[in-house]
């Protein structure tokens, strides 16, 4: 059980760097930079940062679940054994 709060930890650390990288995408879209400015928003594909947006939304929900799922197994089994 302690391999499965490792993995949903990693899980939702990953997610939450997708998320960051989606975000600064989306950000970063049309912001001046030095004396040139990025493309406007209208030629720029934000479709995959906000698919990026929700998919590390639910990936973050469902480690998040296996990290509660495994807390409430691992305290079962103390609850057993004590």
């Amino acid at each position: 059980m302690i391999d499965a709060l490792q993995t949903a930890t990693t899980g939702m650390t990953r997610a939450t760097d997708r998320l960051g990288t989606a975000a600064e995408t989306i950000a970063a879209s049309g912001a001046p930079v030095g004396d040139t400015a990025l493309p406007p928003a209208a030629q720029v594909d934000l479709t995959s940062a906000a698919a990026d947006l929700v998919g590390s939304k639910s990936a973050f929900a469902l480690n998040a679940a296996v990290a509660r799922t495994a807390d409430r197994m691992m305290g079962q089994l103390l609850d057993i054994s004590a």
